[in-house]
C-alpha cells in the first residue's frame, strides 16, 4: 500500500510522536505507507526511533552552533539545522507508516545519552563528532539502500531515505570544512573514532532489525564503527 511521500509543505497533524529531546507533540507530516515485507516493516520501525532522535539532536545541535560562529557560517548552520529537522519530519512520516515497534525505552534512553555526550565540549570538537556520525549516517543508508534489499526496492519509502543520505553527505562536508582548520587531523581523529566506536556499540542493540533488513550485523563493527581514514584531511 503506498502513497505520495510527505512534501516540506504537506504539513498537517496525523499521530504522536515520540521524542528524544522535546516534550512529545504531533507529527507535523502526513505518514509515508510502503510496500514492505512484515519482517522488514517492523525492522525499519525498530530503527527509525534511533534515526530520528539523531536528527533531532542534529537540529538542536547545528541551531545552537550556529550562535558561535560568525555570520558566514552561523547562517551555513542554520540552514543545516532547518534541513536535520525536515529530516526529523520525515522520519516522523515514515514511522506514521509503519507497525508499531516494540518498548524501547533502553534503547532510546541510550540514544539520548549518546547524543548528550556529543553535545559536550567545545565548538570545534561537537563539530568533529557531527562529522563522524553524520558519515556513519551516510553510510547505514547507503547500506541499507543497496540494490536488491528490501528498503530499496520501496518506491515510496526509498526516496525519501536518499533524499536524508544526499543532504546528511551534504552535512559532512561542510561541517569538515568548518572544523579541520581549528584541530590537527591527530586530534581529530581521536575524537572521530570514539564517536563511531561508541555508535557502532549502540547500533548492536538493534542488529536484529539491521539484519532483517539485509545490513550484515557484522559491518556495525567493521564499518560503522570504524572511522574513516581521510575524514579530516584537509
Amino acid at each position: 500500500m503506498n502513497s505520495p511521500t510527505a512534501s516540506d509543505s504537506d504539513l498537517r497533524v496525523k499521530s504522536p510522536s515520540l521524542r528524544c529531546f522535546t516534550p512529545a507533540k504531533a507529527a507535523i507530516a502526513a505518514p509515508v505507507y510502503g510496500a514492505l515485507p512484515e519482517k522488514a516493516a517492523h525492522a525499519l520501525a525498530v530503527l527509525l526511533p534511533i534515526l530520528g532522535c539523531g536528527e533531532e539532536a542534529a537540529g538542536l545541535a547545528f541551531y545552537d552552533l550556529a550562535d558561535g560562529e560568525d555570520p558566514e557560517a552561523g547562517n551555513v548552520l542554520r540552514r543545516v539545522a532547518a534541513e536535520e529537522q525536515v529530516h526529523d519530519g520525515l522520519i516522523q512520516a515514515l514511522a506514521a507508516g509503519l507497525p508499531a515497534p516494540p518498548d524501547q525505552t533502553r534503547l532510546r534512553a541510550m540514544s539520548r545519552r549518546f547524543h548528550l555526550e556529543l553535545g559536550r565540549g567545545d565548538s570545534a570538537i561537537r563539530l568533529a563528532r557531527i562529522a563522524a556520525l553524520d558519515s556513519a549516517v551516510c553510510l547505514l543508508l547507503s547500506r541499507l539502500l543497496r540494490p536488491g534489499t528490501p528498503l530499496a526496492g520501496d518506491a515510496a519509502l526509498a526516496p525519501v531515505l536518499r533524499r536524508i543520505a544526499r543532504d546528511e553527505a551534504r552535512h559532512v562536508q561542510i561541517t569538515r570544512e568548518l572544523v579541520i582548520s581549528r584541530m590537527s587531523e591527530t586530534s581529530l581523529k581521536i575524537v572521530g573514532t570514539m564517536v563511531r566506536e561508541r555508535l557502532g556499540a549502540l547500533l548492536v542493540e538493534a542488529s536484529d532489525a539491521f539484519e532483517a533488513l539485509s545490513f550484515d550485523p557484522h559491518w556495525l563493527q567493521t564499518d560503522v564503527a570504524r572511522l574513516p581514514a581521510a575524514l579530516y584531511h584537509a
